[in-house]
């Protein structure tokens, strides 16, 4: 999460996700939302004329709950629902999770009775500013359900990721897509205003983010925000810090019982923690081979 340490910085990131859902559902910056979703979806013009937010404002508790989301749930013109999110950091199950979100507000739409052509389509458009996938060529990754020979089987469901560290390496003829993935990662004014010189359009945009940026609600949020992620990395780090030093303290112990049934005991331990298989191999010494023949994955 981009780091704003005290009230009234120079320019809130849009990477903080309340930041982001305060930006893109204020009514007066509907056309900074219409474009960001046009430049990566494909909706028509005639969809997008109307977009209803369904959930509106920021939950008041649990910012810094681990589990606590942000998102922003739009329904466009025809009926078809767009779930937007902001991820600033990955975590355990990340692919499912938005998959089976996606999967769930799909069926919400299937009632008793209902007829099956009525049904429009569901899009996840998640911005993350970590990589998703190992092979990453383009910021933005179109996953749907297709055939093997690629022929798309339904557009009923589909999920788009905004991968942000792929800016760098990006190449795109579409001009306007790529600036306005760019807007995420202003972080001074200067920066700011050179954006603002692009097109008249970013102007508006950069000018809206401005405005943002000295609302007292959204400083506050930012930096209750960033505290709480700040502790949580905290206590990740002394969780680690301890399991590291059970290790230690197990394998002295298993060199003094017998080296490799100590390993042996403490492998077991650790892949019962969900530990992978080289992992383990590194920490205790065994090798892939010996675990495997060891069946202790089981």
């Amino acid at each position: 999460m981009a780091k704003n340490k005290e009230l009234n910085p120079s320019i809130l990131s849009l990477t903080i996700d309340g930041v982001f859902k305060m930006y893109f559902e204020e009514p007066r910056n509907l056309p900074e939302l219409r474009r960001f979703l046009k430049a990566h979806l494909e909706l028509s013009d005639d969809d997008l004329t109307t977009i209803d937010v369904l959930n509106p404002g920021l939950p008041k508790d649990n910012i810094g709950d681990k589990a606590f989301t942000v998102d922003l749930l739009l329904k466009t013109k025809t009926g078809n629902d767009i779930h937007v999110e902001m991820q600033t950091s990955s975590h355990a199950n990340f692919k499912e999770r938005i998959q089976l979100y996606n999967s769930r507000k799909a069926g919400q739409q299937v009632k008793i009775g209902k007829d099956y052509s009525s049904v429009k389509r569901t899009i996840s458009l998640v911005v993350v500013d970590f990589n998703v996938f190992e092979d990453e060529s383009d910021y933005h990754e179109i996953i749907m359900m297709r055939r093997k020979n690629g022929e798309v089987f339904t557009n009923v469901q589909e999920i788009n990721i905004i991968s942000l560290p792929q800016l760098k390496s990006a190449k795109t003829n579409d001009r306007n897509k790529y600036l306005c993935c760019k807007l995420f990662k202003v972080q001074t004014k200067e920066e700011l205003e050179m954006l603002a010189k692009e097109s008249e359009e970013m102007a508006e945009a950069t000018e809206k983010l401005r405005r943002i940026s000295e609302d007292e609600r959204a400083q506050a949020y930012a930096l209750s925000r960033d505290n709480a992620e700040f502790a949580r990395a905290m206590h990740e780090h002394d969780m680690r810090e301890r399991l590291k030093r059970d290790i230690e303290e197990e394998l002295k112990q298993g060199i003094e019982q017998g080296v490799d049934v100590g390993k042996i005991e403490i492998a077991k331990k650790l892949f019962a923690r969900g530990m992978s298989i080289e992992d383990v191999s590194e920490v205790t010494g065994l090798t892939i081979e010996r675990l495997t023949l060891l069946g202790l994955m089981a």
